[in-house]
């Protein structure tokens, strides 16, 4: 599958698969990637992801969670 966000296909996959992800999770949750240290904590409410980073950045993580129509809090 195509997740190359520079690609119209690759940004809509990771779209989906990162609202697969939101949805699994519970209001107030934490998902860490643990290959950059980073944390996302997700407020459905408001329809933003706190994210604090970690060793790595994850700017990839930060588009795509733009593009669900979410709210980002860089820590």
């Amino acid at each position: 599958m195509n997740y190359d966000l520079h690609t119209k296909e690759g940004m809509a996959n990771a779209v989906k698969w990162t609202e697969q992800m939101f949805g699994v999770l519970k209001d107030g949750a934490s998902w860490g990637l643990p290959r950059s240290g980073t944390l996302v904590r997700i407020d459905r409410p408001t329809k933003t992801a706190t994210i604090t980073q970690g060793f790595a950045p994850e700017e990839g993580l930060v588009q795509v969670i733009r593009a669900m129509g979410w709210k980002v809090v860089l820590k």
